[in-house]
């Protein structure tokens, strides 16, 4: 039977559609499969989930947390956001109720970095590269 790598298939059970990985060589010399990494891949992203958990639950307005993964576009309109409006918040009311939506969704989603799996964390922001929640 010839290789399907790279060929859009249904799947038997769920009728799903989805397209076969083509085996790639990993430049480090571990070998990847399509979206597959080595598990020393993993657990070396994995091990930034703690600090970027922390710092999205103590620093969440200022998006520290985001700056820990490499997502620096979300993360520089977060601290953007906050440090202008505790600048125009100080002659203006307003701005200052968006600084702990922000903070709040800092948290939340340190929560949810602390409560996945290696797998699925690696996965969420290292391969889908997931920017908010």
């Amino acid at each position: 039977m010839p290789s399907q790598a790279g060929n859009a298939i249904h799947c038997p059970s769920c009728n799903g559609k989805f397209q076969v990985p083509i085996p790639v060589a990993s430049p480090s010399g571990a070998s990847s499969f399509g979206g597959f990494s080595s598990q020393s891949e993993v657990q070396a992203f994995a091990s930034k989930k703690v600090t970027a958990g922390l710092c999205g639950i103590l620093l969440g307005g200022l998006g520290v947390h985001k700056f820990v993964l490499g997502l620096n576009g979300p993360a520089t309109i977060m601290l953007a956001t906050t440090l202008g409006c505790l600048t125009v918040g100080a002659c203006l009311v307003i701005p200052l109720f968006l600084v702990p939506v922000l903070h709040t969704i800092g948290f939340i989603e340190g929560i949810i970095y602390l409560t996945k799996s290696d797998e699925e964390f690696y996965q969420t922001y290292a391969i889908e590269q997931k920017e908010w929640f």
